[in-house]
């Protein structure tokens, strides 16, 4: 008995003692990102995502500027820069800022900053009038479709980013010249 008790306690010391529970540590994914920004990394061309939840484009300025999801906005005033920092996804453009009809049809379209509606709280931007009067006809449906589509979009086009990091990568597009001026 003593012998088999000192064999056992000779293995577990050569060993290392008794085995630990192993822990793991988790790295960060790079999870992938897909926003509409100029060469500056600026969304919405400049403008200020707060004036479009009030039912007007007004242009921000660098002076009044918030990071989010790998874009910079860019606001009128510090007031609506506080705003927007307080409820980020609130008023940050749903779809990266992207067309959110050309989304409902599973696609990705560069969208004009001056054509956009607020549904459901959240601020969705459009190619044109003609997009934005489409999707009118079925908003609801169209927004379930493009909430739908959205992930699988941004997995085709995104670019990586680890999540741990504050750097954002962005996806940069050139801006494309509007199709009417019957913009809203």
């Amino acid at each position: 008995m003593f012998r088999s008790v000192f064999v056992i306690a000779l293995l577990l010391c050569a060993c290392g003692g008794p085995s630990k529970p192993k822990t793991t540590t988790t790295v960060p994914v790079a999870e992938r990102i897909l926003v509409l920004v100029d060469d500056q990394g600026v969304g919405l061309a400049g403008n200020d995502p707060i004036a479009y939840s009030t039912d007007k484009v007004e242009e921000g300025t660098a002076e009044h500027a918030s990071a989010h999801g790998g874009a910079t906005y860019q606001f009128a005033s510090a007031e609506n820069k506080q705003k927007f920092d307080a409820d980020q996804a609130k008023y940050a453009p749903a779809f990266g800022g992207y067309c959110a009809f050309a989304a409902s049809q599973n696609r990705l379209s560069e969208s004009d900053p001056n054509v956009y509606m607020n549904y459901e709280g959240k601020l969705l931007m459009f190619t044109n009038q003609d997009f934005l009067d489409q999707f009118k006809k079925d908003p609801a449906g169209n927004k379930k479709k493009a909430d739908a589509n959205w992930p699988g979009l941004v997995e085709k086009h995104g670019s990586r980013r680890a999540s741990s990091r504050g750097t954002s990568p962005r996806q940069s597009v050139p801006r494309a010249e509007p199709e009417s001026e019957d913009r809203r």
